[in-house]
């Protein structure tokens, strides 16, 4: 039994009344109609008949909006045909990287699962609910076991491109996001939290390490630098402490290097001066004599005179080293987690560290937000140096 009424037939289908109808759909450009089918209620007293689920039907069957972009553009379609292209062109190649990996890895492979009503790559953007999101991300996190943190971040990006499909007229904006309201699975895996070196750490590296490594070491421990800011440091970056008044030099961060690509630090907060303690003073004089002492040029380069690769450096000059010794790596990114945690254990005011850390919101740090002025970040790197042994010359 079936009753038709414009655009889909109302039919029972595994004791339910399903409305069918056929949908046309951009893909890649080209238009293309497809069959659709949605259940709209069980088949019992109250629905007897197909006549009794009509008003049901009419709040699912397509809009008379003929081809309009809005009314036939896909999640994949704007995906890869609108928003990928903006991400490549507005942001930084490491994010650009990350969101062609969302979606490649995680939700290209959804269009494989028969259990979800609406896969992106046939869902219209106008059609997605919060309810459709709910079942790609349980998806994702049942057939690919990743962790809350990668889960979390496969959300944003969605979001992300469901904003700009409102910005750019293919989504009505009043009727909100549909990834807001939607939920990281409680039952995924919680990520590994990040590690951070202590001070007896990276003191038991610089007793071992030969240089360029261990004043690589000691500039991302003592200065917190991320990965691709000690990459992009030069020497003409770098102002030696000045006047009669005791004072700390500082070292600006004016660039990040991924790979092979010098762009701007992650944030404007980013680009603040740090401070150089004494310990590291010595260390960044040391080296620059043994470099022949440049005036400009990356502080750590390679023998192009480009910026040294810091993964190179741990494979070739670092990893043998640390483990004879007994000394657990845990990345780049564990000498600025260390600095944090060593300041606050010394009793730092979370505010101070956040601008030492130069967190874009303090949220990153200790989830407020404090400008903190440059004499406090002086102070708290001279009670970071006072905590600690003097370093010793560079190891040649």
């Amino acid at each position: 039994m079936s009753k038709k009424k414009g655009n889909g037939g109302i039919v029972k289908f595994q004791g339910w009344w399903t409305l069918r109808y056929r949908q046309t759909v951009s893909e890649k450009g080209e238009l293309r109609t497809i069959q659709r089918r949605k259940r709209l209620a069980p088949v019992n007293e109250q629905y007897k008949t197909a006549a009794s689920v009509e008003y049901l039907a009419d709040e699912h069957r397509p809009e008379k909006d003929g081809f309009a972009p809005v009314a036939i553009t896909t999640v994949a379609d704007f995906c890869e045909m609108k928003y990928l292209p903006f991400v490549t062109e507005h942001k930084r190649p490491s994010t650009v990287r990350g969101y062609h990996q969302v979606w490649h890895c995680y939700f290209k492979p959804l269009r494989k699962s028969a259990k979800l009503e609406l896969p992106p790559h046939d869902a219209l953007l106008k059609d997605v609910r919060t309810y459709h999101v709910q079942q790609w991300l349980d998806t994702i996190a049942r057939t690919c076991g990743v962790s809350k943190t990668t889960l979390q971040h496969v959300k944003h990006f969605l979001s992300g491109m469901f904003r700009h499909a409102a910005q750019q007229d293919y989504l009505d904006p009043s009727r909100g996001n549909p990834v807001t309201l939607s939920m990281i699975p409680p039952k995924a895996p919680a990520g590994e939290e990040g590690e951070a070196y202590s001070f007896e750490e990276v003191n038991r590296m610089l007793e071992v390490l030969l240089e360029p490594a261990a004043t690589a070491v000691a500039t991302a421990a003592y200065g917190g630098f991320r990965e691709g800011e000690l990459r992009g440091l030069q020497w003409e970056d770098y102002k030696l402490p000045s006047g009669d008044q005791p004072s700390l030099g500082m070292l600006s961060v004016t660039r990040s290097v991924w790979r092979k690509h010098i762009d701007k630090p992650k944030t404007k907060k980013s680009e603040a001066p740090v401070p150089v303690i004494p310990q590291l003073a010595d260390r960044l004089a040391a080296w620059r004599e043994l470099c022949a002492n440049p005036a400009s040029g990356p502080i750590f380069a390679n023998g192009q005179g480009n910026p040294l690769n810091l993964d190179w450096l741990y494979r070739t000059r670092m990893k043998d080293v640390l483990a004879k010794s007994g000394i657990r790596w845990k990345g780049w990114h564990g000498f600025r987690r260390g600095l944090a945690s060593n300041l606050n254990q010394l009793g730092v005011d979370d505010s101070v560290i956040q601008g030492i850390m130069r967190h874009s919101t303090v949220a990153v740090t200790q989830r407020c937000y404090i400008k903190t002025t440059t004499p406090e970040a002086e102070a708290a790197m001279r009670k970071w140096s006072v905590s600690m042994p003097f370093g010793n010359k560079p190891n040649q």
